[in-house]
């Protein structure tokens, strides 16, 4: 199972190698987009619902904090806090 869920931002997707997306999310305020997995290989098992489910949660409220602080949004994004 993969434990290291990251967020990375939509212009830096070209730059990485070996991230398996899981799906990808919208900033609500100011429209970024993200692609949400992990690195390593593609792995046959998917995670369970629930982890995938709270995932764009847990991102959201980091995009939230970003805007209320008025700082830009990281390339990325760890997951896992």
């Amino acid at each position: 199972m993969i434990s290291n869920h990251i967020a990375i931002h939509d212009r830096e997707l070209l730059k990485t190698s070996s991230f398996q997306i899981e799906i990808f999310e919208l900033c609500t305020l100011c429209g970024a987009r993200f692609g949400i997995g992990y690195f390593g290989p593609s792995v046959a098992e998917l995670h369970p619902s629930e982890v995938v489910e709270e995932l764009p949660r847990k991102f959201t409220e980091i995009l939230t904090k970003d805007h209320r602080q008025e700082r830009q949004h990281r390339n990325v994004i760890d997951l896992n806090y």
